[in-house]
């Protein structure tokens, strides 16, 4: 371990990895730690071929605003995690998330790219942790800006893990409690005054009065109407759909919990859309940002549409990652899912090698741990995985073992929870290809 340990550091150095030990039952495994270097060194780059197809709807509709320079800032949704080749450590940006895909509409272009999965809007603000505006270096030549914002500020992973995966088991937390939680961080003024603090400091930046930012919402996550998701369930050890409802104890994706879910995007939405007005406000009524609503491109494409049984993994017009569901593809291109699929087969192999944390220390370790790693969803499944598979009679244990033995037999396809692989795990909610190019393509028809 401590020779693998070692071979990682060297290959990646920009990241340093911080080690703790682990309970008698388990191993000890490393927490991939950001610094500064890391997110500006990685992310500029030029792009110089184009990977939106040139009829995208938008597209050809406005003149193309890039002439010299692209910043994105922004969370996992902006880092586009698990699409095509994604990043293992850091901030794991995936090869088709919507900055990139913007980016390669424009050849040889300055474009940097800050997006970090886990990053809340302290993460933004110069002087912050990992700031992204501090890693900022071309801001002179920048015409514009992405960001998405928010998300991990009201606990997204909280909630989706309590209400719907149940990735710590019955230890997964109360749903009613996490949606008060991030209610009221979205009625509080403290989240909008920070937001737009960093806004304004983005624009200051950028010293250009042409220079503009567009701000992505959020999406919501099901069509709330549809019947037949009254009998399915998301729980990620064992996802199904049962009309029945024998089983006790499931978080089955009923009309009222899909609407309670989707209520808090849309509060977040709102939210976002008026500070946007907010900030455009402050420089004169100028429109300096623009709020981009992804939601109408998403008709057809979340969970829960009409007549599918979910989960249905082959359903590819589905945008959205479940842990099981393979990607989506460009058309033309199908190297989105293919390269995952390498990628994850790849981790699966090396999969014993990233053993659980501890689970007795691990929540603590992630709360005193930088703003990133407290928030990467990865890292917090693999502390709630550990939590639920400690106790030898619950469910989570006896998959876990199962897996366990799929695992020596080299039976890797038939593993339910790969939680050693973070491009699997923690792109669950998170759009797929086809929905990062939704995204794009809404920025594109308002800029």
């Amino acid at each position: 371990h401590q020779r693998k340990h070692a071979q990682n550091t060297r290959a990646l150095p920009n990241l340093y990895r911080d080690p703790y030990c682990c309970g008698p039952a388990l191993y000890c495994v490393t927490f991939s730690v950001l610094n500064q270097a890391t997110i500006s060194q990685a992310s500029s780059r030029k792009i110089e071929s184009s990977l939106i197809p040139a009829t995208a709807p938008g597209y050809a509709l406005r003149p193309n605003p890039i002439k010299k320079g692209y910043t994105a800032f922004g969370d996992s949704y902006a880092a586009g995690i698990g699409t095509g080749n994604t990043s293992i450590w850091g901030c794991r940006q995936g090869r088709f998330s919507y900055p990139d895909l913007i980016a390669s509409t424009v050849q040889d272009i300055d474009f940097q790219n800050l997006a970090c999965s886990g990053a809340t809007v302290q993460n933004l603000v110069g002087g912050g942790a990992y700031s992204q505006v501090d890693a900022w270096t071309n801001p002179t030549v920048a015409d514009i800006a992405t960001i998405s914002i928010g998300g991990n500020d009201i606990g997204f992973y909280n909630i989706l893990t309590a209400c719907v995966l149940w990735v710590g088991g019955y230890w997964a937390g109360d749903c009613s409690k996490e949606v008060a939680k991030a209610n009221e961080i979205l009625t509080s003024p403290e989240l909008p005054a920070n937001i737009t603090s960093a806004l304004r400091e983005i624009l200051n930046k950028s010293g250009n009065d042409a220079f503009k930012v567009y701000m992505t919402g959020y999406l919501t996550f099901f069509n709330e109407t549809t019947p037949l998701c009254e009998s399915s369930s998301f729980r990620i050890y064992s996802p199904h759909y049962d009309a029945t409802q024998k089983e006790k104890g499931q978080p089955w994706l009923t009309t009222a919990l899909r609407t309670q879910l989707n209520d808090v995007v849309v509060a977040l939405n709102m939210m976002l859309s008026r500070i946007t007005d907010s900030v455009n406000a402050y420089y004169a009524n100028n429109q300096r940002v623009v709020f981009v609503d992804p939601n109408p491109a998403y008709a057809g494409h979340r969970w829960c549409e009409d007549g599918v049984y979910e989960p249905d993994n082959d359903r590819l017009d589905t945008w959205l990652f479940l842990s099981g569901t393979p990607d989506n593809n460009l058309p033309d291109d199908p190297l989105s899912p293919s390269e995952s699929y390498k990628q994850e087969q790849s981790e699966q192999i090396a999969g014993p090698s990233f053993p659980l944390p501890d689970p007795t220390t691990c929540r603590e370790i992630l709360t005193n741990s930088n703003s990133i790693v407290r928030n990467d969803w990865y890292e917090n499944m693999l502390c709630d995985i550990s939590t639920a598979a400690s106790n030898p009679s619950s469910f989570e244990h006896r998959v876990l073992e199962e897996e366990a033995v799929q695992i020596r037999k080299g039976n890797l396809t038939e593993l339910r929870i790969p939680w050693y692989v973070p491009t699997r795990l923690a792109k669950t909610f998170h759009p797929k290809t086809l929905g990062q190019q939704a995204f794009a393509n809404e920025i594109m028809a308002v800029w």
